[in-house]
Protein backbone atom coordinates (compact mmCIF):
# COMPACT_ATOMS: atom_id res chain seq x y z
CA UNK A 1 0.00 0.00 0.00
CA UNK A 2 2.94 2.22 0.37
CA UNK A 3 3.13 5.32 -2.16
CA UNK A 4 -0.76 5.31 -2.36
CA UNK A 5 -2.50 8.56 -2.20
CA UNK A 6 -5.23 8.79 0.47
CA UNK A 7 -7.94 8.78 -2.73
CA UNK A 8 -6.79 5.62 -4.04
CA UNK A 9 -6.73 4.03 -1.06
CA UNK A 10 -10.72 5.12 -0.74
CA UNK A 11 -11.43 4.07 -4.64
CA UNK A 12 -9.53 -0.09 -3.35
CA UNK A 13 -11.87 0.56 -0.08
CA UNK A 14 -15.05 0.71 -2.13
CA UNK A 15 -14.45 -1.84 -4.95
CA UNK A 16 -13.67 -3.86 -2.09
CA UNK A 17 -16.93 -3.86 -1.04
CA UNK A 18 -18.84 -3.92 -4.16
CA UNK A 19 -16.96 -7.23 -4.76
CA UNK A 20 -18.13 -8.78 -1.78
CA UNK A 21 -21.51 -7.87 -2.05
CA UNK A 22 -24.26 -10.55 -3.41
CA UNK A 23 -24.93 -10.97 -6.91
CA UNK A 24 -27.09 -8.65 -8.65
CA UNK A 25 -31.05 -10.03 -8.32
CA UNK A 26 -31.86 -11.84 -11.23
CA UNK A 27 -34.17 -9.94 -13.80
CA UNK A 28 -37.91 -10.64 -13.37
CA UNK A 29 -39.53 -12.18 -16.40
CA UNK A 30 -42.99 -13.22 -17.53
CA UNK A 31 -42.38 -17.30 -18.00
CA UNK A 32 -40.43 -17.38 -14.82
CA UNK A 33 -41.83 -15.29 -12.57
CA UNK A 34 -45.10 -13.55 -13.57
CA UNK A 35 -47.36 -16.77 -15.73
CA UNK A 36 -47.44 -18.94 -12.06
CA UNK A 37 -49.56 -16.00 -10.75
CA UNK A 38 -51.80 -15.48 -13.43
CA UNK A 39 -51.94 -18.93 -13.53
CA UNK A 40 -53.22 -19.38 -9.76
CA UNK A 41 -55.11 -16.42 -9.17
CA UNK A 42 -56.15 -14.73 -13.06
CA UNK A 43 -56.54 -17.15 -16.11
CA UNK A 44 -59.52 -19.06 -14.52
CA UNK A 45 -61.36 -15.96 -15.42
CA UNK A 46 -59.30 -14.64 -17.50
CA UNK A 47 -59.34 -17.09 -20.84
CA UNK A 48 -61.22 -17.99 -24.22
CA UNK A 49 -64.48 -19.31 -22.71
CA UNK A 50 -63.53 -18.12 -19.20
CA UNK A 51 -65.66 -18.50 -15.67
CA UNK A 52 -69.28 -16.74 -15.70
CA UNK A 53 -69.12 -14.67 -12.62
CA UNK A 54 -72.91 -14.51 -13.00
CA UNK A 55 -73.17 -12.40 -16.16
CA UNK A 56 -69.40 -10.77 -15.39
CA UNK A 57 -66.86 -11.50 -18.05
CA UNK A 58 -63.58 -11.46 -18.56
CA UNK A 59 -62.82 -8.69 -21.28
CA UNK A 60 -59.33 -10.47 -22.37
CA UNK A 61 -57.51 -13.48 -22.14
CA UNK A 62 -54.28 -13.46 -20.20
CA UNK A 63 -53.12 -17.24 -21.27
CA UNK A 64 -49.31 -16.31 -22.82
CA UNK A 65 -46.53 -13.43 -22.73
CA UNK A 66 -48.53 -12.19 -26.02
CA UNK A 67 -51.79 -11.98 -24.90
CA UNK A 68 -50.52 -10.30 -21.41
CA UNK A 69 -48.00 -7.89 -22.77
CA UNK A 70 -50.53 -5.13 -24.01
CA UNK A 71 -51.92 -5.08 -20.81
CA UNK A 72 -48.57 -4.72 -18.44
CA UNK A 73 -49.44 -1.29 -16.90
CA UNK A 74 -52.88 -1.78 -17.01
CA UNK A 75 -52.34 -5.26 -14.67
CA UNK A 76 -50.06 -3.17 -12.46
CA UNK A 77 -52.65 -0.70 -12.02
CA UNK A 78 -55.03 -3.39 -11.11
CA UNK A 79 -53.72 -5.05 -8.87
CA UNK A 80 -51.68 -2.37 -6.84
CA UNK A 81 -55.44 -0.80 -6.04
CA UNK A 82 -56.55 -4.03 -5.16
CA UNK A 83 -59.02 -3.90 -8.13
CA UNK A 84 -57.83 -7.19 -9.43
CA UNK A 85 -58.79 -10.05 -8.38
CA UNK A 86 -61.94 -8.82 -7.18
CA UNK A 87 -62.46 -9.33 -3.57
CA UNK A 88 -63.96 -6.94 -0.81
CA UNK A 89 -63.59 -8.29 2.24
CA UNK A 90 -61.18 -6.59 4.53
CA UNK A 91 -57.53 -7.44 4.59
CA UNK A 92 -58.27 -8.25 8.16
CA UNK A 93 -60.07 -11.40 7.27
CA UNK A 94 -57.61 -12.63 4.59
CA UNK A 95 -57.45 -16.48 5.43
CA UNK A 96 -61.00 -17.09 6.91
CA UNK A 97 -62.68 -17.65 3.60
CA UNK A 98 -63.40 -20.59 0.94
CA UNK A 99 -63.43 -18.40 -1.88
CA UNK A 100 -60.72 -15.94 -1.25
CA UNK A 101 -59.45 -13.90 -4.59
CA UNK A 102 -56.27 -11.87 -3.29
CA UNK A 103 -52.77 -11.53 -4.47
CA UNK A 104 -50.00 -11.42 -1.34
CA UNK A 105 -47.56 -8.17 -1.16
CA UNK A 106 -45.28 -10.33 -2.76
CA UNK A 107 -46.87 -11.34 -5.96
CA UNK A 108 -47.64 -7.57 -6.37
CA UNK A 109 -44.39 -6.38 -6.18
CA UNK A 110 -43.56 -8.85 -8.32
CA UNK A 111 -45.74 -7.98 -11.02
CA UNK A 112 -44.86 -3.91 -10.63
CA UNK A 113 -41.42 -4.80 -10.71
CA UNK A 114 -41.45 -6.71 -13.97
CA UNK A 115 -43.08 -3.71 -15.70
CA UNK A 116 -40.64 -1.46 -14.15
CA UNK A 117 -37.62 -4.07 -15.66
CA UNK A 118 -39.11 -3.55 -19.01
CA UNK A 119 -41.89 -6.57 -18.65
CA UNK A 120 -39.30 -9.04 -20.40
CA UNK A 121 -40.86 -12.48 -21.57
CA UNK A 122 -37.94 -14.88 -20.62
CA UNK A 123 -37.15 -18.29 -21.61
CA UNK A 124 -39.59 -19.94 -22.69
CA UNK A 125 -38.15 -23.17 -20.88
CA UNK A 126 -38.59 -21.71 -17.63
CA UNK A 127 -42.82 -21.41 -18.52
CA UNK A 128 -44.76 -23.69 -15.91
CA UNK A 129 -47.07 -26.32 -17.48
CA UNK A 130 -50.60 -24.96 -18.88
CA UNK A 131 -53.53 -25.37 -16.70
CA UNK A 132 -56.04 -27.86 -17.91
CA UNK A 133 -59.42 -25.63 -17.06
CA UNK A 134 -62.38 -27.61 -16.76
CA UNK A 135 -65.43 -26.49 -18.32
CA UNK A 136 -69.01 -26.37 -18.05
CA UNK A 137 -70.74 -25.94 -14.23
CA UNK A 138 -68.51 -24.56 -11.66
CA UNK A 139 -69.70 -27.08 -8.86
CA UNK A 140 -69.44 -29.84 -11.58
CA UNK A 141 -72.20 -31.73 -12.95
CA UNK A 142 -75.96 -30.58 -12.06
CA UNK A 143 -78.28 -33.44 -11.05
CA UNK A 144 -81.38 -30.94 -12.62
CA UNK A 145 -81.18 -28.16 -14.95
CA UNK A 146 -84.65 -26.01 -15.08
CA UNK A 147 -85.25 -22.73 -17.67
CA UNK A 148 -88.16 -21.02 -17.74
CA UNK A 149 -90.89 -22.99 -19.73
CA UNK A 150 -90.75 -19.87 -22.56
CA UNK A 151 -88.49 -17.13 -23.10
CA UNK A 152 -89.83 -13.49 -21.30
CA UNK A 153 -89.66 -10.33 -23.10
CA UNK A 154 -88.64 -7.62 -21.10
CA UNK A 155 -90.58 -4.60 -22.76
CA UNK A 156 -89.04 -1.64 -24.47
CA UNK A 157 -90.30 1.08 -21.47
CA UNK A 158 -89.01 -1.36 -18.40
CA UNK A 159 -86.56 -0.19 -16.55
CA UNK A 160 -86.83 -1.87 -12.97
CA UNK A 161 -89.38 -5.28 -13.44
CA UNK A 162 -89.76 -8.25 -10.92
CA UNK A 163 -91.43 -11.19 -12.79
CA UNK A 164 -91.52 -14.72 -10.95
CA UNK A 165 -90.68 -17.46 -13.16
CA UNK A 166 -92.58 -20.71 -11.37
CA UNK A 167 -91.48 -24.29 -12.85
CA UNK A 168 -93.39 -27.83 -11.22
CA UNK A 169 -91.38 -30.53 -11.18
CA UNK A 170 -92.77 -33.18 -12.42
CA UNK A 171 -92.29 -37.10 -11.36
CA UNK A 172 -89.22 -37.50 -13.97
CA UNK A 173 -87.73 -34.58 -12.90
CA UNK A 174 -87.72 -35.33 -9.31
CA UNK A 175 -89.07 -38.97 -8.60
CA UNK A 176 -88.72 -38.53 -4.78
CA UNK A 177 -87.82 -36.01 -2.07
CA UNK A 178 -84.04 -34.75 -2.66
CA UNK A 179 -81.33 -32.75 -0.56
CA UNK A 180 -80.18 -29.48 -2.61
CA UNK A 181 -76.05 -29.09 -1.90
CA UNK A 182 -75.79 -26.62 -4.55
CA UNK A 183 -77.26 -23.79 -6.91
CA UNK A 184 -75.52 -22.57 -9.90
CA UNK A 185 -77.04 -19.49 -12.63
CA UNK A 186 -76.75 -18.58 -15.80
CA UNK A 187 -77.97 -15.28 -16.44
CA UNK A 188 -80.46 -15.27 -19.29
CA UNK A 189 -79.56 -11.85 -20.89
CA UNK A 190 -77.51 -8.71 -19.95
CA UNK A 191 -80.57 -7.03 -18.14
CA UNK A 192 -80.47 -9.69 -14.90
CA UNK A 193 -80.12 -7.75 -12.15
CA UNK A 194 -80.42 -10.70 -9.83
CA UNK A 195 -82.36 -13.99 -9.47
CA UNK A 196 -83.32 -15.10 -6.47
CA UNK A 197 -84.78 -19.47 -6.12
CA UNK A 198 -87.15 -20.65 -3.82
CA UNK A 199 -88.55 -24.15 -3.67
CA UNK A 200 -91.97 -24.32 -1.90
CA UNK A 201 -93.87 -27.41 -0.04
CA UNK A 202 -96.25 -28.07 -2.35
CA UNK A 203 -99.08 -29.01 0.58
CA UNK A 204 -98.39 -25.62 2.12
CA UNK A 205 -97.46 -22.38 0.09
CA UNK A 206 -100.14 -20.91 -2.52
CA UNK A 207 -99.74 -19.29 -5.76
CA UNK A 208 -96.46 -16.58 -6.73
CA UNK A 209 -98.04 -13.46 -8.14
CA UNK A 210 -95.84 -12.64 -11.29
CA UNK A 211 -94.82 -9.20 -10.06
CA UNK A 212 -93.98 -9.95 -6.33
CA UNK A 213 -90.76 -8.60 -4.94
CA UNK A 214 -90.05 -11.68 -2.84
CA UNK A 215 -86.28 -9.90 -2.06
CA UNK A 216 -87.93 -8.47 0.80
CA UNK A 217 -90.81 -10.34 1.21
CA UNK A 218 -92.38 -10.83 4.47
CA UNK A 219 -92.00 -14.34 6.88
CA UNK A 220 -96.17 -14.76 5.77
CA UNK A 221 -95.61 -14.13 2.17
CA UNK A 222 -92.43 -16.70 2.30
CA UNK A 223 -94.36 -19.26 3.86
CA UNK A 224 -93.75 -22.81 2.62
CA UNK A 225 -90.64 -21.52 0.50
CA UNK A 226 -87.60 -22.85 1.15
CA UNK A 227 -84.76 -20.23 -0.38
CA UNK A 228 -82.50 -22.53 -2.69
CA UNK A 229 -79.77 -19.44 -3.62
CA UNK A 230 -79.51 -16.33 -5.63
CA UNK A 231 -77.05 -14.54 -8.05
CA UNK A 232 -76.16 -11.24 -8.55
CA UNK A 233 -73.36 -9.61 -10.66
CA UNK A 234 -70.14 -11.47 -9.47
CA UNK A 235 -71.45 -13.89 -7.39
CA UNK A 236 -70.09 -17.78 -7.06
CA UNK A 237 -72.03 -20.47 -7.39
CA UNK A 238 -73.93 -21.52 -4.15
CA UNK A 239 -71.86 -24.86 -2.81
CA UNK A 240 -72.18 -26.40 0.58
CA UNK A 241 -69.37 -28.22 2.75
CA UNK A 242 -70.84 -31.92 2.84
CA UNK A 243 -73.13 -32.88 5.60
CA UNK A 244 -75.27 -29.82 4.55
CA UNK A 245 -78.33 -29.23 2.51
CA UNK A 246 -81.63 -27.57 1.83
CA UNK A 247 -84.83 -30.05 1.43
CA UNK A 248 -86.75 -30.26 -1.81
CA UNK A 249 -90.21 -32.36 -1.86
CA UNK A 250 -91.57 -34.05 -4.83
CA UNK A 251 -94.13 -32.05 -6.99
CA UNK A 252 -92.44 -28.89 -5.48
CA UNK A 253 -92.68 -25.58 -7.42
CA UNK A 254 -89.24 -24.08 -8.13
CA UNK A 255 -89.33 -20.12 -8.92
CA UNK A 256 -87.21 -17.87 -10.47
CA UNK A 257 -87.57 -14.67 -8.43
CA UNK A 258 -86.20 -12.32 -11.29
CA UNK A 259 -85.20 -8.87 -11.33
CA UNK A 260 -84.40 -7.28 -14.69
CA UNK A 261 -82.80 -3.90 -14.55
CA UNK A 262 -82.12 -1.42 -18.17
CA UNK A 263 -82.20 1.17 -19.77
CA UNK A 264 -86.16 2.00 -21.12
CA UNK A 265 -86.36 3.15 -25.04
CA UNK A 266 -87.38 1.76 -28.52
CA UNK A 267 -85.54 -0.77 -29.15
CA UNK A 268 -84.23 -1.72 -25.54
CA UNK A 269 -86.29 -4.78 -25.33
CA UNK A 270 -84.43 -8.25 -24.62
CA UNK A 271 -85.83 -11.80 -24.28
CA UNK A 272 -84.54 -13.93 -21.15
CA UNK A 273 -84.59 -17.28 -20.30
CA UNK A 274 -82.16 -17.67 -17.15
CA UNK A 275 -80.98 -21.09 -15.93
CA UNK A 276 -80.63 -22.48 -12.79
CA UNK A 277 -79.19 -25.69 -12.35
CA UNK A 278 -79.03 -28.09 -8.78
CA UNK A 279 -76.74 -31.06 -7.25
CA UNK A 280 -78.28 -32.86 -4.54
CA UNK A 281 -76.59 -34.90 -2.20
CA UNK A 282 -76.17 -38.46 -2.03
CA UNK A 283 -77.45 -38.60 1.37
CA UNK A 284 -79.57 -37.01 4.14
CA UNK A 285 -77.77 -34.40 5.63
CA UNK A 286 -76.93 -33.83 8.89
CA UNK A 287 -77.52 -29.87 8.88
CA UNK A 288 -80.48 -28.90 7.51
CA UNK A 289 -79.47 -25.03 5.92
CA UNK A 290 -81.88 -21.64 5.77
CA UNK A 291 -80.77 -18.46 4.18
CA UNK A 292 -82.56 -15.46 5.86
CA UNK A 293 -81.34 -11.42 6.33
CA UNK A 294 -80.94 -9.04 8.93
CA UNK A 295 -83.09 -5.91 7.78
CA UNK A 296 -83.80 -2.64 9.20
CA UNK A 297 -86.13 -1.78 6.50
CA UNK A 298 -87.64 1.80 7.78
CA UNK A 299 -84.60 3.56 7.03
CA UNK A 300 -84.72 7.27 4.85
CA UNK A 301 -81.19 8.19 3.53
CA UNK A 302 -81.07 12.00 3.21
CA UNK A 303 -80.52 13.66 0.16
CA UNK A 304 -77.40 14.61 -0.62
CA UNK A 305 -76.01 12.95 2.52
CA UNK A 306 -72.26 10.97 1.58
CA UNK A 307 -72.13 8.70 4.69
CA UNK A 308 -75.43 7.47 6.27
CA UNK A 309 -75.28 4.20 8.10
CA UNK A 310 -78.55 1.91 8.77
CA UNK A 311 -78.05 -1.20 11.03
CA UNK A 312 -79.90 -3.95 12.04
CA UNK A 313 -79.11 -7.15 14.75
CA UNK A 314 -80.60 -10.67 15.46
CA UNK A 315 -79.89 -12.65 18.52
CA UNK A 316 -79.73 -16.58 17.97
CA UNK A 317 -82.18 -18.35 20.42
CA UNK A 318 -79.89 -21.89 19.81
CA UNK A 319 -76.55 -22.87 18.87
CA UNK A 320 -75.83 -22.02 14.71
CA UNK A 321 -72.94 -22.51 12.48
CA UNK A 322 -73.14 -19.73 9.77
CA UNK A 323 -72.08 -21.03 6.26
CA UNK A 324 -71.94 -17.55 4.23
CA UNK A 325 -72.62 -14.14 4.53
CA UNK A 326 -73.25 -11.75 1.43
CA UNK A 327 -74.14 -8.20 2.35
CA UNK A 328 -76.54 -6.48 -0.13
CA UNK A 329 -77.18 -3.22 -0.79
CA UNK A 330 -77.93 -0.74 -4.33
CA UNK A 331 -75.66 2.04 -6.44
CA UNK A 332 -75.05 3.96 -2.80
CA UNK A 333 -73.89 1.19 -1.08
CA UNK A 334 -70.32 2.21 0.25
CA UNK A 335 -69.22 -0.14 3.32
CA UNK A 336 -70.57 -3.63 5.84
CA UNK A 337 -69.71 -4.90 8.73
CA UNK A 338 -70.93 -7.88 10.15
CA UNK A 339 -70.16 -8.13 13.85
CA UNK A 340 -70.97 -10.98 16.53
CA UNK A 341 -71.36 -10.16 20.13
CA UNK A 342 -70.72 -12.89 22.10
CA UNK A 343 -72.70 -14.24 25.38
CA UNK A 344 -69.73 -13.67 27.35
CA UNK A 345 -69.15 -9.94 26.08
CA UNK A 346 -66.57 -10.66 23.66
CA UNK A 347 -66.87 -9.07 20.05
CA UNK A 348 -65.96 -9.92 16.98
CA UNK A 349 -65.92 -9.21 13.57
CA UNK A 350 -67.46 -11.78 11.05
CA UNK A 351 -67.18 -9.46 7.75
CA UNK A 352 -65.86 -5.88 6.86
CA UNK A 353 -66.25 -4.63 3.23
CA UNK A 354 -64.55 -1.10 3.29
CA UNK A 355 -65.64 -0.84 -0.28
CA UNK A 356 -68.78 -2.76 -1.41
CA UNK A 357 -68.93 -2.79 -5.39
CA UNK A 358 -72.63 -3.37 -6.49
CA UNK A 359 -71.22 -4.93 -9.37
CA UNK A 360 -69.47 -7.65 -7.27
CA UNK A 361 -71.36 -8.61 -4.89
CA UNK A 362 -70.05 -11.42 -3.25
CA UNK A 363 -71.02 -14.57 -1.00
CA UNK A 364 -68.30 -15.49 1.47
CA UNK A 365 -68.28 -18.78 2.43
CA UNK A 366 -66.21 -19.58 5.61
CA UNK A 367 -63.69 -22.24 5.14
CA UNK A 368 -65.24 -24.08 8.01
CA UNK A 369 -69.07 -22.99 9.36
CA UNK A 370 -68.69 -20.66 12.13
CA UNK A 371 -70.28 -21.40 15.52
CA UNK A 372 -72.74 -18.92 16.84
CA UNK A 373 -73.47 -19.70 20.35
CA UNK A 374 -76.93 -19.35 21.32
CA UNK A 375 -77.11 -15.77 22.97
CA UNK A 376 -75.06 -14.54 20.36
CA UNK A 377 -76.29 -11.14 19.10
CA UNK A 378 -74.94 -10.61 15.30
CA UNK A 379 -75.15 -7.10 13.91
CA UNK A 380 -75.27 -6.03 10.55
CA UNK A 381 -73.99 -1.96 9.79
CA UNK A 382 -74.58 -0.79 6.07
CA UNK A 383 -73.15 3.02 4.66
CA UNK A 384 -74.47 4.20 1.92
CA UNK A 385 -72.99 7.10 -0.46
CA UNK A 386 -76.21 9.91 -1.57
CA UNK A 387 -73.43 12.18 -2.39
CA UNK A 388 -73.87 14.08 -5.74
CA UNK A 389 -70.55 12.62 -6.43
CA UNK A 390 -71.32 8.76 -6.50
CA UNK A 391 -74.82 9.68 -8.24
CA UNK A 392 -72.44 11.24 -10.97
CA UNK A 393 -70.91 7.91 -10.90
CA UNK A 394 -73.21 5.68 -10.01
CA UNK A 395 -76.18 7.03 -12.19
CA UNK A 396 -79.16 7.82 -9.50
CA UNK A 397 -80.40 10.73 -8.44
CA UNK A 398 -78.98 12.22 -5.12
CA UNK A 399 -81.64 15.33 -4.44
CA UNK A 400 -83.92 12.89 -2.75
CA UNK A 401 -84.76 10.89 0.27
CA UNK A 402 -83.98 7.10 -0.80
CA UNK A 403 -86.15 4.47 1.03
CA UNK A 404 -86.01 0.80 1.34
CA UNK A 405 -87.10 0.20 -2.54
CA UNK A 406 -87.27 -2.76 -5.10
CA UNK A 407 -85.39 -0.72 -8.58
CA UNK A 408 -81.68 -0.50 -8.26
CA UNK A 409 -82.18 3.30 -8.10
CA UNK A 410 -83.77 2.71 -4.54
CA UNK A 411 -81.73 1.08 -1.56
CA UNK A 412 -82.24 -2.19 0.16
CA UNK A 413 -80.63 -2.75 3.40
CA UNK A 414 -80.16 -6.74 3.40
CA UNK A 415 -77.36 -8.55 5.51
CA UNK A 416 -78.25 -12.05 4.26
CA UNK A 417 -76.65 -15.07 5.57
CA UNK A 418 -77.10 -19.11 5.45
CA UNK A 419 -77.09 -21.40 8.50
CA UNK A 420 -77.89 -24.12 9.89
CA UNK A 421 -78.89 -25.20 13.41
CA UNK A 422 -75.48 -26.79 15.03
CA UNK A 423 -77.47 -29.99 16.66
CA UNK A 424 -77.45 -32.45 13.93
CA UNK A 425 -80.47 -32.80 12.49
CA UNK A 426 -81.01 -36.81 13.60
CA UNK A 427 -80.57 -35.57 17.13
CA UNK A 428 -83.77 -33.51 17.14
CA UNK A 429 -85.73 -36.77 16.24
Amino acid sequence: MKGLTKSMMWVLMAGLVVSMSPATAAPITFTKDVMPILQENCQNCHRPSGQNMSGMIAPMSLMDYREVRPWAKSIVKAVESRQMPPWHASANQNGHFLNERTLTEKEIQTIADWVKQGAKRGSPSDAPAPVEFKEGWIMGEPDLVLTFPKDYFIKDEVEDLYYNVTVKLTDEQLSEDAWVSGVEFIPGSEVVHHIIAYASDPEIVGSIKENEDLEGASEEQLRGRVMLGGLAPGTDPGYYPEGFAFPLKKGSEITFAMHYHKESGPGTGVFDNSTMALKFSDKEPEHILGITNIAHGAFEIPPGHPNWVVSGAHTFEEDVLLVNLFPHTHLRGKASTYTAIYPDGTTEVLLETPAYDFNWQEYYYYKEPKLMPAGTRMEVELVYDNSPENAERSGFDSSRAVRFGGPTTDEMDLGWYTYAPAVKADATD
